[in-house]
């Protein structure tokens, strides 16, 4: 299953099932104009029944605070129903704020 989403701020979230679950590729920026759209895609996959949501931000040019706060509540959302969520692929921008605030203890992170 494919799925495209875009919102108005360049945001683009593939969705795609495969033998580890979920996996959102998301482009663009994910800033407070984008961020709901990014919720809504990652509470689809868990209300799906996904035992694992992988976000690859491999293509993400531009995250802001809120775009890291959404990241944070999926992980904490996966937490409570005992599922995972996995960060891969951030940029080093984005990998340094996670190590700065502590995140890359919480959140789980692939290469």
């Amino acid at each position: 299953m494919n799925n495209d989403q875009r919102s108005g701020s360049g945001l683009k979230i593939t969705s795609g099932t495969g033998p580890d679950g979920v996996v959102l590729v998301v482009s663009g920026a994910l800033d407070y104009t984008s961020v709901e759209s990014f919720a809504a895609e990652a509470a689809r996959a868990f209300d799906g029944g996904a035992e694992r949501v992988t976000a690859d931000l491999s293509a993400l040019a531009y995250c802001d605070s809120s775009g890291v706060a959404a990241l944070v509540r999926a992980h904490k959302q996966a937490v409570r129903e005992g599922r995972r969520f996995v960060v891969r692929s951030p940029n080093t921008t984005l990998s340094r704020v996670f190590a700065l605030t502590g995140l890359d203890a919480v959140l789980t992170i692939e290469s």
